[in-house]
């Protein structure tokens, strides 16, 4: 789309840039409608001389190559800026999760009466005293990690 813009303005300056100098003549019609043709019309018509475009210099040129190759650079930057809060906010989304995962585990692991462990054969073993303090600890630690930087 932006290709075709772009050819359309270059033959568009380039026809305009030469001196051909024409005439338009603005006519109305029976209903009342304005046309700008190139043969005068039947009636009164006003004719119009256009002022030939003016003839773009190189260093217009050069400044028009610099302010498109700037845009693009700050179309990039606010691309990557886009980029990096989308992936700040998921970030922060996943961390939401995460600390009420590990609340979830904490509160269930300090309010049972047993916890316990199963093996490969899918037989269970009650936790020591011990390891159960250790376990809670861990599941405070989990909620300490995710919980605290919010």
């Amino acid at each position: 789309m932006k290709l075709s813009r772009s050819i359309v303005f270059a033959a568009t300056a380039l026809l305009l840039s030469h001196s051909v100098v024409a005439e338009i003549y603005k006519c109305t019609d029976e209903l009342g409608n304005t046309l700008y043709v190139d043969k005068p019309c039947a009636g009164r018509s006003v004719i119009f001389t256009p002022i030939p475009a003016p003839v773009i210099s190189e260093d217009a040129s050069g400044r028009m190559d610099k302010t498109k190759r700037l845009l693009r650079a700050y179309e990039a930057e606010h691309e990557e800026e886009q980029r990096a809060e989308a992936s700040r906010v998921l970030e922060q989304q996943q961390r939401i999760k995460k600390c009420s995962d590990a609340k979830y585990y904490e509160q269930n692991v300090t309010h049972a009466s047993r916890l316990y462990r199963t093996d490969e054969n899918g037989q269970r073993f009650d936790l020591s005293s011990e390891q159960r303090a250790k376990t809670e600890a861990n599941a405070r630690k989990e909620v300490k990690r995710w919980c605290d930087s919010q």
